[in-house]
């Protein structure tokens, strides 16, 4: 980021509300020094920066200035077409015609040129596109019931049945091309995790008024800790495996260990993330993990001992 690029971003964070000088060094990790640089420098092209003292102070505008629309760089112009690229490729990104109309209002507000070269650049990269499994009719509610904090009732089919739960909806992330809802069961007594496509149905429970306890952090030292080692080949494997890798330590030989805790409800799904890994990775805890693949394993070979 060059000096002119940090005094216009200077400007557009004290436009939102004020800031302190740390405020102000830590976004553009710059000094504190620097900062007071910039500030006496768009002071003197005339910007009227008030800065007040002591506890409480630091940098702020009026309230009646306002900046003039800063026109886009390519870069700039880049990060907000790829934006809403990537949000296409997600498989059953919500508010399908708000994004038709905010690309035809990009491409309208955008200056030819910066619009063409971005364009170029976005044309370099090439994202997967993933069709979704079926439709997200529910995602857009579940969307609306995280923000208004509503209880809903859904059917869920899972790999094993079908089930009907009144659940809390926290929040709801996108990962590896899936939509995953994070909420609290109410038959389960425990946040869990589903995944929005396989939601068969959605009922909204606006009346009920009962507060679920806060989220329990998902490394919580009464869970479980899963502690495995890992081959040279399975660290390479892991490398695709986002719920692993980030737990991953890799030695200088190339080998690697893992170490996290989960709750307990989640240790089925990871025996059977493990088990896609085979003999290039050893569980050592817990032991009902290890009992868990053990069991995986024997039906393995029940079935394929028949003759």
């Amino acid at each position: 980021m060059n000096r002119l690029e940090r005094l216009t971003g200077v400007l557009l964070l004290l436009q939102a509300r004020s800031r302190t000088s740390d405020e102000i060094a830590r976004h553009f990790e710059v000094s504190k020094r620097t900062v007071l640089r910039d500030v006496q420098a768009l002071s003197e092209m005339g910007v009227p920066i008030i800065a007040r003292e002591g506890v409480g102070g630091g940098y702020s505008l009026p309230d009646d200035f306002k900046l003039a629309p800063m026109p886009l760089t390519t870069h700039e112009a880049f990060l907000l077409l790829f934006a809403l690229q990537a949000a296409d490729d997600l498989a059953g990104s919500p508010f399908s015609g708000a994004r038709a109309t905010l690309a035809a209002k990009l491409r309208a507000a955008l200056p030819a040129i910066p619009q063409d070269e971005a364009r170029r650049l976005l044309s370099a990269i090439t994202s997967p596109r993933r069709a979704p499994r079926k439709e997200l009719r529910y995602l857009e509610p579940l969307l609306q019931a995280v923000a208004a904090r509503t209880w809903v009732r859904l059917t869920y089919r899972s790999v094993r049945r079908a089930s009907t739960q009144v659940v809390f909806p926290h929040r709801i992330e996108a990962e590896e091309g899936l939509w995953l809802l994070e909420a609290f069961s109410r038959e389960h007594e425990e946040y869990r995790r589903y995944r929005v496509d396989r939601i068969e149905a959605l009922e909204s429970l606006p009346d009920w008024a009962e507060i679920p306890p806060a989220p329990t952090a998902y490394d919580h030292a009464d869970y479980p800790l899963i502690e495995a080692v890992v081959t040279r080949r399975g660290v390479a494997r892991l490398d695709g495996q986002p719920d692993l890798a980030a737990h991953l330590t890799v030695s200088p030989d190339g080998s690697g260990r893992l170490a996290f805790r989960c709750p307990p409800s989640e240790l089925d799904y990871y025996a059977r993330l493990l088990a896609t890994i085979g003999d290039d990775i050893e569980v050592q805890a817990p032991g009902a993990l290890r009992d868990k693949l053990l069991d995986m394993g024997r039906q393995l070979v029940q079935r394929y001992a028949k003759r």
